[in-house]
């Protein structure tokens, strides 16, 4: 663990230079200087920010309900406290229960955020209070790791700039900036930003030792990813925002020099419509006053937390930067003379402007595009060796969509994912609203339910009577099982059938199929990759061991606040019971259900935490991070061609 001091950072420029000229010390309290500029039409100002990231002051009333709030998820409802605590030694039930009304509002909001990192579950996060959540500060370049030939010497290198017309008011700057390139190695940051920790000079393997704790990886390789991930995005949802100039050391792609160069953190307003009024407004006060709670979450920010993202500095830049504004990328590729499917999947959620809510919708959508994938290898099938799929940097989405395209490639019928939630009187009467309200809901309607479905309340109530004391414990999780949760479409229906529905038949079952995937595969791109792993579909290729390892239904808070009717009465209640909303905008997200695999690997029973662990492994090389890992495909492409098939394809599904 890095030793924390008093914040500085140094400033200089030193070309073809080991050492640093000046340095500058920055009281981290002190204020920015504040101007009037306009924000531009990509929605960022310049350093000298109108208005600046703070933790709102709470009333009583606020941080009864913040606390009342944080006990009840880990008291009544989070699935992965167990786990965690034989993982890391850290007990999140027992943390949140010390948690009081009689806290500051700064101690209480950051220890809540403490909780919600020290878990480490991306399933599982607390977002802060308006304004905090509106400010976004960071670089526009993005970074890569990168590996020698044999997998060795991990640098952390430039993969992209994300405009060529950085809003920086010092020509110096612009002149700084136009010199990198990727591929450039960042060996060291000063001014990492990081509230707390020292902002002296400190190598790229610290600095990004230091950003894993925030990024909230569950697994060795996904702490590393998303500490890549933050190293020039910081979110204020989550954490401080850097603020200053920080300084880069930086050893040249082109000729190997060592150049120092300073640049200003770039301040960012959140595009979320709550944060509206920040982008004209020069009072903080006036901000903080028109903001209030709404329990209606809109479909940007719903989107963003269906696929675990979390609204970063490349979000304000041009769609040119983005691979392809489609969800799903489909392309035959040639290599010695064979043929090859190559199907990238952004995202487990169909593109389209939707709300998300609407199950029947969501589901139409996600038939399309999986019906787009089928149709693309039935055309093409004839002609082609197999079959690779690119996963990475997927964040996941509706956990059906990986079921319904693992059945095109295996006779045998995959199953529902299986889950299994927390045993307690508040999940039980959660689980009984959300049913009755899901069935009262439709009564009527042309998709009407036959009758709830109250087996998972029944079996609640049989446990909470005969073993009173584990479930007070919260030791007890209902067996795995396919269970409504809230999102239908995170399971196929009950009444799906390979005999009954032509999305379910299987078109290529004798040709080798391989998912490519990485650490930053969350969520439905883990359930995907399990399940392909699991159901002998294909060989797992990654750049890294392990997937991201997020391995449960997620929740938000305000999700379940919402009235719901319960009764033929018209009775309404929110599904929480006796819920409160949480103070100013912030939120909390959950694991609900923890989510069992179908496999006799006594390492890999569930995707929380280790996630799915990749057959083989091909780090990318600075060539890799260049051509969007062209020369991982490649072998790929050579192992299926390789008459030995000596990476054991499975051929016979």
């Amino acid at each position: 663990m890095f030793k924390k001091k008093s914040p500085k950072f140094t400033k200089s420029i030193i070309i073809a230079s080991i050492f640093i000229i000046s340095c500058k010390k920055n009281d981290d309290n002190s204020n920015l200087n504040h101007s009037n500029q306009d924000l531009t039409n990509q929605n960022y100002k310049s350093e000298n920010s109108i208005t600046k990231w703070t933790l709102p002051q709470l009333s009583i009333e606020e941080k009864s309900n913040l606390v009342n709030s944080v006990q009840i998820v880990f008291n009544d409802y989070y699935v992965n406290r167990l786990q965690k605590i034989k993982d890391y030694n850290y007990d999140a039930l027992e943390e949140a229960n010390k948690l009081n009304k009689n806290m500051s509002s700064e101690e209480l909001l950051t220890s809540t955020m403490d909780i919600f990192r020290n878990i480490r579950d991306l399933h599982t996060g607390f977002i802060y209070p308006y304004p905090a959540r509106c400010f976004i500060s960071g670089f526009p370049i993005s970074t890569k790791l990168s590996y020698d030939e044999n997998g060795k010497n991990e640098k952390l290198v430039i993969a992209n700039k994300l405009t060529n017309n950085p809003n920086f008011t010092d020509p110096d700057d612009v002149k700084n900036f136009n010199e990198l390139q990727p591929l450039d190695e960042i060996l060291s940051i000063g001014n990492l930003g990081v509230e707390g920790y020292s902002s002296d000079e400190m190598s790229s393997k610290d600095a990004i030792e230091i950003l894993g704790y925030l990024g909230r990886g569950a697994n060795k390789d996904a702490y590393k990813t998303r500490a890549v991930q933050k190293f020039f995005s910081r979110n204020g949802g989550y954490m401080h925002p850097p603020e200053g100039r920080f300084t880069l050391r930086i050893k040249r792609a082109s000729d190997g020099i060592i150049v120092v160069y300073t640049f200003p953190w770039q301040s960012y307003i959140s595009n979320a419509p709550n944060c509206a009024t920040l982008k004209n407004s020069k009072s903080l006060n006036l901000v903080q006053n028109k903001i209030t709670n709404n329990l209606n979450y809109n479909s940007y920010v719903l989107n963003y937390n269906k696929k675990n993202i979390e609204e970063s500095v490349r979000d304000f830049y041009d769609s040119n930067n983005k691979d392809s504004n489609l969800n799903i990328i489909s392309k035959i590729i040639e290599r010695n003379g064979k043929n090859f499917a190559l199907i990238r999947i952004n995202s487990f959620i169909p593109n389209g402007n939707f709300d998300l809510n609407d199950y029947v919708t969501s589901r139409k959508k996600i038939h399309e595009e999986v019906y787009s994938i089928k149709n693309f290898i039935d055309k093409n099938k004839n002609n082609i060796s197999g079959v690779i799929f690119d996963v990475r940097e997927n964040g996941g989405g509706y956990g059906s969509f990986p079921q319904l395209i693992a059945n095109m490639f295996t006779s045998t019928f995959v199953e529902n994912i299986k889950v299994k939630p927390l045993v307690s009187k508040t999940n039980r009467d959660t689980f009984y609203n959300l049913e009755m309200s899901r069935y009262f809901g439709r009564k009527g309607s042309n998709d009407p339910l036959p009758n709830p479905i109250l087996d998972t309340i029944q079996l609640m109530d049989k446990i909470i009577k005969e073993r009173p004391y584990d479930v007070s414990k919260r030791k007890v999780l209902l067996q795995a099982a396919d269970r409504y949760d809230g999102d239908e479409n995170d399971s196929l229906p009950s009444d799906y059938s390979k005999e009954n529905n032509d999305i379910l038949k299987p078109i290529l079952t004798n040709k080798p199929i391989a998912v490519l995937t990485n650490s930053n595969c969350f969520s439905a791109c883990d359930v995907f990759t399990s399940i392909f792993k699991d159901y002998k579909i294909a060989r797992i290729f990654s750049e890294t061991m392990h997937t991201g390892g997020g391995g449960a239904n997620v929740i938000e808070w305000a999700d379940f606040l919402k009235p719901v009717v319960i009764d033929e009465l018209g009775t309404t209640t929110s599904m929480i019971p006796n819920g409160k909303a949480l103070p100013r905008g912030s939120e909390i997200r959950f694991a609900w259900n923890k989510i069992k695999r179908i496999n006799d690997n006594r390492l890999e029973q569930y995707i929380e935490g280790v996630g799915v662990i990749a057959d083989y492994v091909y780090k990318p090389t600075t060539d890799d991070v260049i051509t969007k890992g062209q020369k991982i495909i490649n072998k790929i492409m050579d192992d299926m061609i390789d008459p030995m098939n000596s990476k054991k394809f499975y051929l016979d599904r």
